[in-house]
């Protein structure tokens, strides 16, 4: 039997034909890795060798050096530090503070209800440096308070930790009392969600890294997944289970446009005590249904 090309069989990936020309020097594996790259853009090592199965992330890593030798990978870019901070006023004079408490009754409200959220009492340079914020930063004496009852919340009570979490609360684009209670909305639920993924990693949620942390927020905000991928990522993962492999696992099928469970199933070698059973026990109905439906056998006569 012979065959051809069926036309647009399924999703095309274009193949650059450096891979071709390498063919020749490429084993079935280094074919298989390159493919996947190609379709996924996922350079992770680890989570090319659960999609692959191949035997370890170094195998991974060895066919990501020969791609690189051959003109299909490049180095990433080095990570730039932080860009300067910009310069900030100096807080107020104990003149300018008085000044400001006679113009403006903002002032006075705004030192004595911080120190209230805050719980404890400030000192004179303490309240410079807090009424600086309203009044040389122009940041709203709303956004202000909520922050301070925020980190109090969290056992920091600093004027200092005050001006640092308002330079986090600025970087996420928090500008005045609406946007500073969704945030608060948004940080609630990130908590929720990091004590949710170290329960299923087996971790306590005070052990959880920064880089942990930005790998939970990822699951949620940008690959826009649900507490059951999540979950079923953990399943794929096995032993595996540490949050950057689950990362591995969530950016792979991100790629593959997998939405839902059932969309992962079937690909990622579960088995033994990490195969979870969904299909509900059958019901008396279709006991009965199939019973009927089921062809009537008859007995053969001795």
């Amino acid at each position: 039997m012979t065959y051809r090309l069926i036309p647009q069989n399924g999703d095309t990936v274009p193949v650059p034909q450096l891979v071709f020309a390498a063919l020749p020097r490429a084993g079935g594996e280094l074919v298989r890795v390159a493919l996947y790259i190609l379709a996924t853009h996922s350079t992770d090592p680890k989570d090319i060798a659960h999609a692959l199965g191949l035997k370890n992330a170094q195998a991974a890593q060895k066919a990501l050096d020969f791609w690189f030798g051959a003109g299909l990978l490049e180095p990433e870019q080095p990570v730039r530090g932080p860009a300067p901070e910009p310069e900030k006023a100096a807080p107020l004079t104990a003149e300018e503070l008085r000044l400001a408490a006679m113009h403006d009754p903002v002032v006075s409200m705004l030192a004595t209800e911080a120190q209230n959220y805050l719980g404890k009492a400030l000192g004179q340079k303490d309240i410079q440096r807090l009424v600086s914020l309203y009044v040389n930063e122009s940041i709203q004496p709303e956004v202000i308070l909520l922050c301070a009852a925020h980190i109090a919340s969290k056992g920091r009570h600093s004027v200092g930790q005050l001006e640092r979490e308002l330079d986090r609360w600025a970087e996420a684009g928090v500008t005045g009392g609406q946007e500073a209670e969704q945030y608060l909305q948004l940080l609630a639920q990130r908590e929720k969600r990091e004590k949710a993924a170290a329960g299923l990693l087996g971790v306590d949620p005070a052990d959880l890294t920064m880089a942990d942390k930005r790998c939970i927020r990822r699951w949620y905000e940008e690959y826009r997944y649900t507490d059951a991928m999540v979950e079923e990522a953990v399943l794929h993962a096995g032993a595996n289970k540490d949050a950057k492999y689950v990362n591995g696992i969530l950016k792979s099928w991100h790629a593959k446009g997998w939405r839902t469970p059932a969309d992962a199933r079937g690909a990622g070698q579960l088995e033994g005590s990490n195969i979870r059973v969904d299909r509900a026990a059958p019901s008396g109905n279709d006991i009965l249904r199939r019973a009927v439906n089921r062809p009537l056998r008859l007995k053969r006569e001795e």
